[in-house]
């Protein structure tokens, strides 16, 4: 099971190269709702979390790359 918090969110935007709209879009939410969750006003509901793994093909292993990564 992959955790998505708002760390990942960010780290994954900001490998992916993609704005907050972007990314959104990529997952069928506002920018705005991007905007959000990074910074910790609202949080990645479980439905959109399956959307991110799916979208981005995250696994456990990746996931831990990822914020392994400076920020």
């Amino acid at each position: 099971m992959v955790t998505v918090d708002r760390d990942l969110v960010f780290r994954l935007r900001a490998l992916e190269r993609l704005t907050q709209e972007a990314f959104g879009k990529k997952i069928g939410v506002s920018g705005a709702m991007i905007s959000d969750i990074e910074r910790g006003m609202k949080s990645v509901s479980r439905t959109l979390a399956i959307r991110i793994v799916a979208e981005f093909g995250l696994t456990p292993e990746s996931a831990q790359k990822l914020r392994e990564l400076p920020a």
